[in-house]
Protein backbone atom coordinates (compact mmCIF):
# COMPACT_ATOMS: atom_id res chain seq x y z
CA UNK A 1 0.00 0.00 0.00
CA UNK A 2 1.67 3.59 -0.78
CA UNK A 3 0.54 6.43 1.18
CA UNK A 4 -1.22 7.77 -0.87
CA UNK A 5 -3.50 5.30 -0.78
CA UNK A 6 -3.61 5.09 2.78
CA UNK A 7 -4.36 8.42 3.37
CA UNK A 8 -7.05 8.47 0.65
CA UNK A 9 -8.67 5.52 2.19
CA UNK A 10 -7.72 6.25 6.03
CA UNK A 11 -11.31 7.48 6.94
CA UNK A 12 -12.89 4.50 5.95
CA UNK A 13 -10.24 2.25 7.57
CA UNK A 14 -10.47 4.66 11.06
CA UNK A 15 -14.27 4.68 10.79
CA UNK A 16 -14.83 0.59 10.82
CA UNK A 17 -16.71 1.49 6.81
CA UNK A 18 -13.36 -1.65 5.50
CA UNK A 19 -14.41 -4.70 6.83
CA UNK A 20 -12.22 -7.36 5.07
CA UNK A 21 -9.68 -8.60 6.78
CA UNK A 22 -7.17 -8.75 4.01
CA UNK A 23 -7.68 -4.65 3.75
CA UNK A 24 -7.18 -4.67 7.42
CA UNK A 25 -3.88 -6.25 7.22
CA UNK A 26 -2.93 -3.95 4.36
CA UNK A 27 -3.31 -0.50 6.71
CA UNK A 28 -1.64 -2.53 10.09
CA UNK A 29 1.67 -3.43 7.59
CA UNK A 30 1.59 0.08 6.13
CA UNK A 31 1.35 1.44 9.74
CA UNK A 32 4.08 -1.01 10.99
CA UNK A 33 6.60 -0.13 8.09
CA UNK A 34 5.72 3.74 7.11
CA UNK A 35 7.34 6.41 10.00
CA UNK A 36 5.08 9.72 8.41
CA UNK A 37 1.93 7.27 8.38
CA UNK A 38 2.06 6.11 11.99
CA UNK A 39 2.48 9.35 12.96
CA UNK A 40 -0.49 9.93 10.95
CA UNK A 41 -2.62 7.78 12.58
CA UNK A 42 -0.95 7.77 16.40
CA UNK A 43 -1.87 12.20 16.13
CA UNK A 44 -5.74 11.01 14.96
CA UNK A 45 -6.08 8.18 17.48
CA UNK A 46 -5.32 10.50 20.27
CA UNK A 47 -7.48 13.63 18.98
CA UNK A 48 -10.51 11.18 18.44
CA UNK A 49 -9.31 9.51 22.20
CA UNK A 50 -9.82 13.43 23.69
CA UNK A 51 -12.97 13.81 21.84
CA UNK A 52 -14.46 10.99 23.33
CA UNK A 53 -13.19 11.81 27.10
CA UNK A 54 -15.13 15.01 26.69
CA UNK A 55 -18.69 15.46 28.67
CA UNK A 56 -21.68 15.56 26.85
CA UNK A 57 -23.42 18.88 27.25
CA UNK A 58 -26.91 18.79 26.13
CA UNK A 59 -28.59 22.23 25.05
CA UNK A 60 -30.18 24.28 27.41
CA UNK A 61 -34.49 24.44 26.98
CA UNK A 62 -34.23 27.72 25.43
CA UNK A 63 -32.35 26.77 22.97
CA UNK A 64 -34.79 24.15 22.23
CA UNK A 65 -37.34 26.31 22.16
CA UNK A 66 -36.16 28.33 19.63
CA UNK A 67 -35.01 25.58 17.43
CA UNK A 68 -38.31 24.31 17.62
CA UNK A 69 -39.73 27.44 16.64
CA UNK A 70 -37.72 27.66 13.52
CA UNK A 71 -37.72 24.17 12.70
CA UNK A 72 -41.80 24.93 13.02
CA UNK A 73 -41.81 28.16 10.80
CA UNK A 74 -39.51 26.24 7.93
CA UNK A 75 -42.04 23.58 8.14
CA UNK A 76 -45.35 25.70 7.81
CA UNK A 77 -43.15 27.64 4.66
CA UNK A 78 -42.43 24.28 2.97
CA UNK A 79 -46.01 23.14 3.05
CA UNK A 80 -48.04 26.75 1.74
CA UNK A 81 -48.95 25.60 -1.33
CA UNK A 82 -46.81 27.20 -4.34
CA UNK A 83 -48.58 29.89 -5.76
CA UNK A 84 -48.29 30.21 -9.66
CA UNK A 85 -48.42 33.95 -9.41
CA UNK A 86 -45.11 33.63 -8.39
CA UNK A 87 -43.32 32.90 -11.05
CA UNK A 88 -45.54 35.67 -13.35
CA UNK A 89 -45.10 38.03 -11.19
CA UNK A 90 -40.50 37.62 -11.03
CA UNK A 91 -41.30 37.70 -15.43
CA UNK A 92 -43.24 41.06 -15.46
CA UNK A 93 -40.74 42.39 -13.13
CA UNK A 94 -37.90 40.98 -15.31
CA UNK A 95 -39.47 42.56 -18.85
CA UNK A 96 -40.02 45.78 -17.54
CA UNK A 97 -36.50 46.23 -16.19
CA UNK A 98 -36.02 45.42 -19.96
CA UNK A 99 -37.89 47.25 -21.45
CA UNK A 100 -36.40 50.20 -18.77
CA UNK A 101 -32.89 49.15 -19.72
CA UNK A 102 -33.37 49.68 -22.96
CA UNK A 103 -34.96 52.93 -22.87
CA UNK A 104 -32.50 54.10 -20.84
CA UNK A 105 -29.70 52.75 -23.18
CA UNK A 106 -31.78 54.48 -26.61
CA UNK A 107 -32.13 57.87 -24.52
CA UNK A 108 -28.55 58.27 -23.00
CA UNK A 109 -27.01 57.14 -26.75
CA UNK A 110 -29.22 58.66 -29.38
CA UNK A 111 -27.77 58.33 -33.21
CA UNK A 112 -27.18 61.18 -35.41
CA UNK A 113 -28.68 60.18 -38.70
CA UNK A 114 -27.09 63.49 -40.20
CA UNK A 115 -23.43 62.25 -39.84
CA UNK A 116 -23.66 59.62 -41.99
CA UNK A 117 -23.43 60.06 -45.65
CA UNK A 118 -25.90 58.79 -48.40
CA UNK A 119 -24.53 56.15 -50.44
CA UNK A 120 -24.17 57.25 -54.20
CA UNK A 121 -27.28 56.61 -56.58
CA UNK A 122 -26.71 53.14 -58.96
CA UNK A 123 -28.73 53.12 -61.99
CA UNK A 124 -29.98 49.91 -63.04
CA UNK A 125 -28.43 47.81 -65.37
CA UNK A 126 -29.82 48.33 -69.59
CA UNK A 127 -32.55 45.99 -69.75
CA UNK A 128 -32.11 43.80 -72.50
CA UNK A 129 -35.06 42.25 -74.58
CA UNK A 130 -33.89 39.58 -76.40
CA UNK A 131 -35.61 36.08 -77.53
CA UNK A 132 -33.49 33.06 -76.59
CA UNK A 133 -32.13 31.74 -72.44
CA UNK A 134 -31.81 34.77 -69.90
CA UNK A 135 -28.81 36.38 -69.70
CA UNK A 136 -27.37 36.81 -66.33
CA UNK A 137 -24.26 39.38 -65.73
CA UNK A 138 -22.37 39.28 -62.70
CA UNK A 139 -21.19 43.19 -64.07
CA UNK A 140 -21.25 45.34 -61.54
CA UNK A 141 -23.23 48.28 -62.97
CA UNK A 142 -21.28 51.14 -61.11
CA UNK A 143 -18.42 50.40 -63.36
CA UNK A 144 -17.78 51.53 -66.89
CA UNK A 145 -17.82 49.16 -70.07
CA UNK A 146 -14.82 49.03 -72.09
CA UNK A 147 -14.63 51.02 -74.69
CA UNK A 148 -13.90 49.24 -77.86
CA UNK A 149 -15.41 46.04 -76.60
CA UNK A 150 -18.06 44.66 -79.36
CA UNK A 151 -19.48 42.32 -76.43
CA UNK A 152 -19.20 44.47 -73.39
CA UNK A 153 -20.82 41.82 -71.18
CA UNK A 154 -18.33 39.42 -71.91
CA UNK A 155 -20.22 37.14 -74.38
CA UNK A 156 -18.65 36.76 -76.99
CA UNK A 157 -18.10 33.26 -78.37
CA UNK A 158 -14.19 32.36 -78.72
CA UNK A 159 -13.26 29.92 -81.24
CA UNK A 160 -10.32 27.74 -80.15
CA UNK A 161 -7.33 27.83 -82.72
CA UNK A 162 -7.36 24.47 -82.93
CA UNK A 163 -10.58 23.92 -84.77
CA UNK A 164 -10.29 25.65 -87.59
CA UNK A 165 -9.01 23.92 -90.77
Amino acid sequence: MTCAEFLARYTDHRDGLIGAPREARRFARHVATCPTCRRYDAALHDGVVALQALERREPDAAFRQRLARRLAAERARAARPFSPRRPAVAAALLVAAAIGLLVWESARRAPSVSSVPPLPPVPFPKPVAQAGPPFVSFQDPRTGVVSGNPHPYGTAFVEPASARR
